[in-house]
């Protein structure tokens, strides 16, 4: 009989599982999926109405538009001073998804290992199982204040003769944990010294609350880009994550390896998100500042109301949109979070998700208007409060 690949063997998403679960319990408040619950700002919107009257509805190239690729080139060059060579390094993805797909096609065979650090958004590590390699997760420390910390002798420690990436997120998903430049830096050396590739997974970069207008880049704080790979997306700085497009900064000369995978993927970003991001990209600066404004209130609030919970612990996320308590004595939070869909109508993402350094934890999204926050806080605290 005809089976199936290993690809097939794959988990499925257990956030998805939650979210299909909602759909059964009208009313449920979403704070499980990692996005804003608002629409892509009206601008943007406008960009791809004139990108469709414009005919930009035919097969565009395997990279991109020659015009969004430099539009990326000047994001780096304004935000963090670093030259990036638009034709020979940069391809538009549809998706930041797909971003960190070719990478781990373009670095990945069976057999191989990729380190990946947890808890981490579990794509990465099911797009390994995919290529055939191993996912070996490393958890993130965490210090005497809750804070998450990153462990290099650990991380060293986790490398074998299989190893062939590395793979961090930063800001972190579920986390909100960054990296600081000197990670980032300490980092590339490790990979310089064991001969591996590194992946940086940026998608929520804009998202700070420290006062920067962006995280620590990879691509200023690491000299040697000869083993970097960055994943970038148009999804959570300027909520378009239904428009699919992102993009890969690939290391010096092997945009085309990137480029001819995509073909045989997806084969390309819509023409129309293209221009969309574009204009995102020149035109965004204000949207960002605003969102992030919004997201931190949300956070110091959400921060605030969590912390005076018995058994609940966390420290205030600096970055992404998300709050990741740790819940004491909670054994299986997928069990949690369905009670949560079926008995309170707030959806939030069971932590287990996330690696074995989730359990214990639930990933809740503040990326919602306050209201709806406030209300959701009120309906997790009495189901925190009322468990056996």
């Amino acid at each position: 009989m005809l089976s199936l690949s290993q690809a097939a063997s794959v988990q499925a998403s257990r956030i998805r599982e939650i979210a299909l679960l909602a759909e059964r319990f009208p009313g449920t408040l979403r704070l499980f999926y990692g996005e804003d619950t608002r629409p892509t700002p009206e601008p943007i919107i406008e960009a791809g109405r004139s990108a469709l009257a414009e005919h930009k509805t035919f097969y565009a190239p395997n990279a991109g538009y020659a015009e969004l690729r430099e539009a990326i080139s000047a994001r780096y060059r304004q935000l963090s001073g670093v030259e990036i060579d638009s034709a020979d390094r940069v391809v538009v993805t549809a998706s930041g998804s797909v971003a960190l797909l070719l990478t781990i096609q373009s670095t990945i065979d069976p057999g191989d290992e990729a380190i990946v650090i947890s808890p981490l958004w579990p794509n990465v590590r099911e797009m390994v199982r995919v290529r055939g390699g191993t996912p070996v997760e490393v958890p993130l420390d965490r210090d005497s204040d809750g804070r998450f910390r990153l462990d290099f002798d650990r991380l060293a420690a986790a490398v074998t003769p299989r190893t062939k990436l590395i793979a961090l997120a930063s800001p972190s998903n579920p986390s909100g944990w960054t990296a600081t430049a000197e990670d980032w830096r300490t980092l590339g050396q490790l990979c310089a010294d064991r001969d591996l590739w590194l992946l940086a997974d940026t998608v929520y970069d804009r998202l700070v609350y420290d006062g920067s207008k962006a995280a620590p880049c990879p691509l200023a704080s690491i000299a040697d880009h000869s083993r970097l790979w960055v994943a970038q997306s148009f999804s959570k700085a300027y909520r378009m994550t239904g428009w699919r497009v992102g993009w890969l900064v690939t290391p010096p000369g092997l945009w085309a390896t990137a480029a001819k995978l995509q073909e045989f993927v997806v084969s390309h970003a819509a023409g129309f998100s293209q221009d969309a991001a574009r204009f995102a990209l020149e035109h965004g600066e204000g949207l960002i500042s605003e969102m992030v404004s919004d997201y931190r209130a949300n956070r110091d609030l959400a921060v605030e109301r969590l912390s005076r919970l018995p058994g609940v612990s966390l420290a205030s996320p600096e970055g992404a949109f998300y709050l990741f308590p740790k819940c004491d004595g909670l054994r299986d939070t997928f069990d949690f979070c369905e009670r949560l869909v079926r008995e309170y109508g707030v959806g939030v993402a069971p932590g287990m998700a996330f690696g074995p350094g989730g359990e214990g934890h639930v990933r809740i999204c503040f990326a919602v208007d306050r209201g709806t926050l406030a209300e959701a806080l009120d309906r997790f605290e009495r189901a925190w409060t009322s468990r056996d």
